[in-house]
C-alpha cells in the first residue's frame, strides 16, 4: 500500500522523564487524531528511538503538501487544548521536518522503521530527486523483510509558514532537508539497507552537513480516509 497523499510531516519530540507518562498519554490519546481529523490529513504514526538522538519520531501523511499548515491547522495551533497547554512547554527536544513526497515505494507497514537524513546541495537538489526516482526505492521495497520505502523533502515555504505560526522567524540560510523513509519486519535488516545508501547520501550533501541515519520501533498509528470520516 502507497502513502496517503504527496505530503508528509515528521516531528521529532522528547520530555523530562517526570512529564514522559502524561506526555505519551496526550499523544496517544489527543494530539495524534486532533491532528488527523485536520482536513487532507489521512494517517499518522508514532516511533520510539532504538538508535536516535531524540526519543519520539510521528509521522503524518497529507492528501497534498499544502494542508500542512492550511488554515484550519494554523486555527487548531493558535488554540491548544488544556492538556496541550500543559504538555508543549515540557518538550526539551523538538524538530519538525514538512514537505512533499518526492517517491513512494511503500508497500505495507513494518515494526521497525530507519529515516536517513541529510542535506543535500542546492545546486544538486535535481540530481538527487533523479537518484531517489530512478529505482533505487523500489530496489530496497523488494528486498527480504523490507517492507517498503519512501522518500520527501522539505519545502521552504511551508516551513517557514509554520515557524511564523509558532512566533518564530525562519532561517534565512536555510537548506531543505530531505529523508529516506526505510520499513522492515526487522530492525537490523532495515539499518543495513539504510547505511546502503550513505555512500550516496554523503557526495550529495551539502559542505559542513553529514547524513543522520536511525531507527526506530513503531508505537501507535490512527488513520481515516477521507475528511468526510474522523479519526
Amino acid at each position: 500500500m502507497k502513502l496517503f497523499g504527496n505530503g508528509m510531516m515528521i516531528t521529532f519530540t522528547e520530555v523530562a522523564a517526570d512529564l514522559e507518562d502524561d506526555f505519551n498519554e496526550w499523544y496517544n490519546r489527543e494530539h495524534l487524531d486532533e491532528r488527523v481529523d485536520l482536513p487532507g490529513f489521512r494517517r499518522a504514526r508514532r516511533y520510539e528511538a532504538i538508535d536516535a538522538s531524540i526519543k519520539y519520531m510521528s509521522t503524518y501523511e497529507c492528501a497534498n503538501p499544502t494542508d500542512i499548515g492550511s488554515p484550519t491547522y494554523l486555527d487548531v495551533v493558535a488554540d491548544p487544548s488544556d492538556w496541550s497547554q500543559r504538555i508543549m512547554p515540557g518538550f526539551t527536544k523538538w524538530h519538525r521536518m514538512v514537505g512533499r513526497i518526492v517517491a513512494d515505494s511503500a508497500r505495507g507497514m513494518g515494526a521497525f522503521l530507519v529515516l536517513a537524513r541529510f542535506y543535500p546541495d542546492p545546486g544538486r537538489a535535481d540530481e538527487t530527486e533523479a537518484w531517489l526516482t530512478g529505482g533505487v526505492l523500489d530496489d530496497l521495497a523488494s528486498r527480504p523483510r523490507l517492507t517498503g520505502a519512501a522518500a520527501m523533502a522539505v519545502d521552504l515555504e511551508l516551513d517557514a509558514r509554520m515557524t511564523r505560526a509558532f512566533g518564530q522567524e525562519p532561517d534565512p540560510n536555510q537548506i531543505p532537508e530531505w529523508g529516506i523513509l526505510i520499513e522492515s519486519t526487522d530492525p537490523g535488516t532495515v539499518r543495513d539497507a539504510a547505511n546502503g545508501l550513505a555512500d550516496q547520501m554523503a557526495v550529495l550533501s551539502a559542505p559542513t552537513t553529514a547524513p543522520v541515519i536511525e531507527t526506530w520501533r513503531f508505537l501507535y498509528g490512527n488513520q481515516r480516509l477521507s475528511d468526510a470520516e474522523k479519526a
